[in-house]
């Protein structure tokens, strides 16, 4: 009796479930359908962080799309970041860095403010390090500095922006 209680349980619960076995099972919600529309295309986006990354190192950083990094918005089956569309990031790394230069940098980045930028709150249980900031402005754009000594021993100054999704061009 036992079994037969456990087999049918087990089958109304597969069949009421909203996670069905099938793509043609799931929610509407998941995946694609989620995605909204974005004007934004992948060449813009790559322009922008850019010039966010190169205004704070002051050096130029070369805007072509082939050389930022593609991180899908969507999930694929397998729970890995998928695209179009595309958040798009550059950054730069610079090893062992003149405390001048870190300085500029951390100085940089709270010009942001000005053009809209907010502060990325720090939400993890130890105090904030001084050397790593991180803004967001409304329309989902991020703008990171940090320096600091990396698990390998080495000192640097990473500084990174990440775009919205944005499309292929």
């Amino acid at each position: 009796m036992k079994i037969v209680t456990t087999l049918f349980m087990t089958t109304l619960l597969v069949l009421t479930s909203s996670c069905g076995f099938f793509r043609s099972d799931r929610p509407a919600v998941e995946g694609e359908a989620t995605m909204q529309p974005t004007s934004l295309t992948v060449t813009e986006a790559a322009r922008t962080v850019s010039g966010f990354v190169s205004m704070i190192v002051d050096k130029p950083i070369d805007p072509d799309p082939a050389h930022a990094d593609k991180l899908g918005c969507r999930t694929d089956d397998a729970f890995m970041p998928a695209g179009p569309p595309w958040r798009v990031r550059r950054n730069a790394w610079i090893v062992d860095p003149p405390q001048e230069l870190v300085a500029a940098a951390l100085s940089r980045i709270e010009t942001l403010r000005e053009q809209g930028f907010e502060p990325v709150p720090w939400t993890r249980p130890e105090p904030e390090p001084p050397n790593d900031k991180a803004y967001r402005d409304s329309r989902g754009y991020i703008v990171s500095v940090k320096a600091g000594t990396n698990a390998a021993g080495i000192y640097a100054l990473d500084v990174s922006a990440t775009s919205p999704c944005a499309e292929e061009d």
